[in-house]
């Protein structure tokens, strides 16, 4: 199978891509441990769903994984 006229296994060994996958990894760990991280922070049990920390973690991680998908579909 060809993708962007190079075989899969040439794809996926590319600097760019493989830095893409770690930030998409990064960013979908950082966006499903918000509530985790924003208690480990606040050192409380109970975080109101508009907590600041929350929404910077949710925003981080959801940008991490845009710029990762990004560097994924560049091909250089």
């Amino acid at each position: 199978m060809f993708i962007l006229g190079v075989t899969f296994s040439e794809f996926i060994q590319k600097g760019n891509v493989i830095i893409g996958i770690i930030l998409a990894i990064l960013g979908v760990a950082c966006w499903l441990l918000a509530m985790h991280i924003t208690k480990a922070i606040r050192k409380t049990e109970t975080i109101k769903p508009n907590d600041t920390i929350l929404i910077a973690c949710k925003v981080v991680g959801l940008v991490s994984i845009l710029v990762g998908m990004v560097l994924i579909a560049i091909p250089l």
